[in-house]
């Protein structure tokens, strides 16, 4: 084999037309020998920017004397020759060498594509991340070109070998596959066939494995029925089960009975028993997916009835359904069923996977994706998409396509052509025989509201993380639309010899009658220029619109948080916007022409819809996909220009920096959603989180989610909130308004205490320009002092920040509105919470201002409830055991200054409290954490 060259390169930035390389590193090798290394400095003719330095080590400094990319370029391109060229995104490297006219002509490999299929499942793709998962490790620097070079070359050996492990059909596969494409682990996967070539291919498999060769069956079980007569539970009887000397004790290692846990517990039970609605909050540390879990499970199993349990994320619901559902069943010694169940875009569809396989991929994302979900199920993947890891809005786009997400789909005819290997049917049967159901918010009321077309029938329900149900709602039952969105679903609808029309009349062409191919023929070719028009059009309407925002703006550039501009009624009087009415009377037109004409086309090819041939059933079903989402996208954004829903709220938004514009559409309320179809139909429902109430009372929640009829109860925490937690506020901090001094003196504070505790500290912003301006300055400052600073936004997940975070011995994290709730860090390594300012919700989004106005006091009955209730969440990630200790920091001075302040004080449990001077801070909190 021949010798391969890894490489690896630093710069000055992303953009290689605009910033310049500053190192160089490459490593030749062979097999597991290395031949030859190489590496440089250079001098750039831009300065360093201070968080490259950060990232590389590489300062000004470093690279004043060094040779400038003119004198070093060709020794580098003669050391690496013919030879295969690697590395991580090679893309990237390549587009800043390329331009020094070498490496043209190298084969390229790239270990991200062979990452992204040989490790489905992976967390992460960078290249650190890889080197960790594999357990490689190297002497070295980090983020220094020859450093990542040789982490490179190990990483290739590692899945080189995991590639070999590979079944050598399934390597046949990719290499026919990715001929067409230019794809960085053909290289891989080529030469493996070629050294493999003695072997046998399994018979009938070189062209193709059948699905139900690679997804199995399984019996699901008897469906759940209903008891003949309901047998109530009796509470005092289920409470006795969390006594000292009951089954939980003896089940759980250093068991502690925890009052409130009880108090919940018996509350659930005798709502479940009665018929009844409860809202009941319970505070960290009570137990309370026990407390619903334990009566929902005895409820179920004795009268036949499943629970639905709903969650807003999917740690929840992994925890539930991977930990305490076994635990309880364990420790009760109870034959219990659960299963989590979710929308059909999660589940793979095999019918489109064999599609796509016996026609191939038409692209290199849909090579890498196709490819990394073969994999996956070779290694025992189920066909749900939380197990693999979808890279991007391509790969997910591409998932889109191959999943269940087909509402023509039935499950005879899915029964009778796969015999029962579709994950979501599965899924679905394995729900109807479970006692609980574990499903997603909006899921839940997304399924009530079209007709229960995914989950079973169920008359208890027990809806977990509640306060987030409105959110998770109006996310879910929104439109949003841009210019990209509809050319790419007519590129995807296509016309005469391209997308789902080009191919469906290729593979009918031979198959019908000369008089219906000619016929079809003609169809198609109006559907294309009927596509070309309504392009056209799409174009104007869109330029209307973004002149109409200009006029709004009186012409001024888009700002740093771009532009949302609500479309009320008053909006539609406007002059301006009869040129948007004029724009899109035209597309409108032209719309109904297209959706008529696809219409008559689908229903004549509904008679090829029961075709033995695979690729075409899968591909009428796209047809009647793009045609359903095109429909859906004409009838919202009709809605918006002209005929408005005084139940929706409507605005059109640019985005900040892309400038690219879009229609958005959410609900104004989901209580009356909710009260019709779950506090009237459903038997009893209950709502549980940490925080459902504002000031101590359950108002605003139960106002916001029309539960009107709900009992309640509010249950403390078990912790001692006094010795544990130190509520810290400056009263000399300037206040918010007075916007420059405010941050001038939020660094210097942050700076102070971070140095003062060793890190170890969550900072919350409302703001991420905020959070970016702030770690610019303290980041410099705190790494003088080994301090590390994680700032959300900057590539990284929140997963995998929170894993830096925990790992890092000091660290400061910087978050904004994801991280003031779900983040559960125990122990020393979160010790310091600041809360930089009361998370008031920003006035001017259209879901806020749309909603403010159906409050006589929006201020007091709407905008302080939400911010009490994220001011509570944030505060909940300092305590989170019983051992932890910690100081929360209120940078905020509105929280003394202004008469609502005392509301967010007496929201929080009874914490010590001390106001003083921000000079202060760094020394209470050292003696408060005793360091």
């Amino acid at each position: 084999m021949p010798s391969i060259v890894a490489l690896d390169i630093e710069t000055t930035g992303l953009d290689p037309y605009r910033d310049e390389i500053i190192e160089i590193g490459a490593v030749r090798f062979n097999g597991k020998r290395v031949e030859d290394e190489w590496t440089t400095l250079i001098k750039p003719r831009q300065p360093i920017p201070p968080f490259i330095t950060q990232l590389t080590g590489i300062s000004n400094e470093m690279v004043y004397k060094a040779p400038e990319i003119q004198e070093v370029i060709q020794e580098f391109a003669d050391f690496v020759g013919n030879s295969p060229i690697l590395g991580q995104n090679i893309q990237f490297d390549l587009s800043f060498l390329q331009r020094n006219r070498i490496l043209q002509n190298n084969q390229v490999i790239d270990t991200y594509e062979l990452a992204s299929v040989l490790m489905p499942t992976a967390g992460r793709y960078n290249l650190s991340a890889l080197g960790q998962a594999l357990g490689i490790i190297l002497p070295g620097d980090a983020h220094r070109a020859l450093y990542d070079a040789q982490l490179t070359t190990a990483v290739y050996q590692a899945l080189v070998q995991r590639a070999m492990q590979l079944p050598l059909e399934r390597i046949a596969e990719f290499v026919r596959l990715s001929e067409p494409f230019d794809w960085g682990a053909s290289y891989v996967f080529q030469s493996i066939l070629k050294n493999r070539a003695y072997e046998p291919v399994k018979a009938g498999e070189k062209s193709h494995i059948l699905t139900s060769q690679v997804l199995h069956p399984f019996d699901n079980g008897i469906p759940l029925e209903p008891a003949g007569q309901i047998t109530p539970l009796d509470p005092e009887e289920v409470s006795a089960l969390l006594e000292y000397g009951g089954p939980f004790s003896a089940y759980f290692a250093g068991y502690e009975q925890r009052q409130q846990q009880v108090e919940m517990l018996r509350a659930v039970t005798k709502a479940i028993s009665d018929g009844r609605h409860l809202m009941v909050e319970a505070g960290t540390g009570t137990g309370k997916s026990f407390a619903y879990l334990i009566p929902a499970a005895l409820w179920s199993i004795q009268n036949g009835m499943r629970v639905v349990i709903s969650t807003n994320t999917i740690n929840l619901q992994d925890q539930l359904i991977n930990k305490d559902v076994p635990d309880l069943a364990a420790a009760l010694n109870l034959d219990l069923r659960a299963t989590v169940l979710k929308g059909r875009s999660n589940y793979l569809c095999p019918q489109r996977l064999l599609a796509m396989r016996q026609r191939g991929p038409d692209t290199v994302e849909e090579m890498r994706v196709l490819a990394k979900i073969l994999v996956w199920l070779d290694e025992g993947g189920n066909g749900d998409r939380n197990q693999i890891n979808l890279n991007g809005p391509i790969e997910r786009e591409v998932w889109m396509r191959l999943s269940a997400e087909n509402e023509g789909c039935k499950q005879e005819k899915c029964l009778s052509k796969l015999g029962g290997v579709c994950p979501f049917y599965q899924s679905r049967r394995a729900a109807e025989s479970s006692h609980i159901v574990i499903v997603n918010h909006a899921l839940l009321l997304a399924d009530v509201a079209t007709g229960n077309r995914v989950l079973p029938e169920y008359e208890y329900l027990i809806i977990d993380e509640g306060h987030h149900l409105e959110s998770a709602v109006t996310s879910s039952l929104s439109f949003e639309v841009n210019q990209a969105d509809l050319f790419r679903m007519l590129k995807e609808l296509g016309g005469t010899n391209t997308g789902v029309l080009g191919h469906i009349e290729r593979l009918l062409m031979g198959k019908i009658n000369p008089a219906e191919g000619a016929a079809l023929n003609q169809a198609v070719v109006r559907q294309t220029d009927l596509n070309f028009r309504l392009e056209h059009d799409i174009t104007s309407f869109f330029k209307s619109l973004d002149l109409f925002l200009q006029e709004q703006r009186e012409g001024r550039p888009v700002g740093a948080y771009g532009q949302q501009e609500r479309i009320t009624p008053a909006t539609r009087t406007q002059p301006a916007w009869t040129e948007v009415e004029i724009a899109w009377d035209a597309a409108s037109e032209t719309f109904k022409l297209l959706l008529n004409l696809l219409t008559q086309l689908i229903k004549s090819l509904g008679t090829y819809s029961d075709s033995s041939d695979n690729d075409l059933e899968d591909s009428l079903g796209n047809l009647s996909n793009v045609f359903r989402r095109l429909s859906e996208t004409h009838q919202q954004m009709a809605s918006m220009v002209t005929d408005s829903n005084t139940d929706s709220i409507y605005w059109v938004e640019v985005k900040p920096n892309r400038n690219q514009l879009s229609l958005n559409i959410a609900p104004l309320h989901i209580g009356p959603l909710m009260e019709k179809y779950l506090w009237l139909e459903k038997t009893s429902v209950i709502v549980t989180s940490a925080t459902l109430t504002a000031n101590g009372e359950f108002d605003y929640l139960r106002n916001r989610l029309f539960a009107s009829d709900a009992d309640e109860l509010a249950l403390g925490s078990p912790f001692d909130y006094e010795t544990a937690a130190l509520l810290y506020i400056t009263d000399d901090i300037p206040e918010p308004a007075n916007a420059s001094a405010y941050q001038r003196s939020l660094e210097h504070t942050v700076r102070s205490l971070a140095v003062a505790t060793s890190g170890r500290m969550l900072v919350l912003f409302t703001s991420y320009a905020q959070l970016k301006k702030t770690s610019a300055s303290i980041g410099p400052f705190l790494a003088d002092h080994g301090i590390q600073v994680y700032e959300q936004g900057e590539g990284a997940s929140a997963s995998s920040l929170l894993e830096n975070f925990k790992a890092s011995e000091k660290a400061v994290l910087l978050g904004t509105r994801s991280f003031w709730e779900g983040v559960d860090i125990p122990g020393e390594a979160l010790s310091v919470l600041v809360i930089t300012r009361l998370p008031f919700d920003v006035p001017s989004d259209p879901i806020i201002a749309a909603r403010s106005e159906t409050f006589e006091d929006p201020f007091n009955e709407y905008s302080l409830p939400e911010a009490i209730l994220r001011f509570r969440q944030g505060f909940g990630r300092l305590i989170r055991t019983e051992s932890d200790r910690g100081i929360a920091v209120v940078l905020d001075k509105r929280i003394l200054t202004k008469r609502y302040g005392r509301m967010f004080i007496e929201s929080l449990p009874e914490c010590t409290r001390r106001v003083g001077k921000m000079s202060d801070l760094p020394g209470q909190a050292q003696r408060w954490l005793n360091i």
